[in-house]
């Protein structure tokens, strides 16, 4: 298929709603290399799916952040009542909660050296690799500072006279 100008257009309102370079070259009925090899021929077009995938990112962005932070979404709700011939429809804010995977997420990509996901080792340790770990962390080890606290009073045992205690015990 041969470029025509506007395609431009068309990619970018495409672009903007989402589309991916798979999704225009299925729209313009060409392969995906098409779709790349007419993002370096022609400015106008390479333009038009930046500027559009840009905007389409900023979309999500903020989605994500409303709701990593917790947001209101408008919801309305249909009733029909059995002798109305009407339905009524009610209007209300329905308030999501933040969630904590898409703040991790969105501080992922904010902030990638402080929230990178750690790769963890691959190998298996040998078994002294595993004890000389083990007597690292015993030689960094520091033992919680525990502060002197006196002994409670114990109150004194009530006192029994000598007679009492007899007359007790042998009645």
């Amino acid at each position: 298929m041969i470029y025509q100008p506007e395609y431009a257009e068309q990619a970018a309102e495409l672009c903007r709603l989402g589309a991916t370079d798979e999704e225009l070259a299925e729209h313009f009925e060409v392969c995906v290399r098409t779709i790349y090899r007419w993002r370096n021929a022609h400015e106008a077009f390479a333009k038009a799916v930046v500027c559009g995938k840009e905007h389409a990112d900023a979309r999500v962005e903020r989605s994500l952040y409303a709701r990593a932070v917790g947001c209101s979404v408008e919801r309305t709700k249909v009733f029909k009542h059995a002798g109305d011939p009407d339905p009524v429809y009610a209007t209300y804010k329905h308030q999501l909660a933040p969630d904590p995977n898409a703040a991790l997420q969105w501080l992922r990509v904010r902030q990638p050296r402080k929230w990178r996901i750690r790769e963890e080792e691959r190998s298996d340790p040998t078994p002294s690799q595993m004890i000389e770990k083990a007597l690292a962390r015993i030689a960094d080890h520091q033992p919680p500072v525990i502060p002197f606290r006196p002994k409670a009073k114990v109150p004194a045992p009530f006192y029994v006279p000598d007679k009492a205690r007899a007359r007790a015990k042998y009645g």
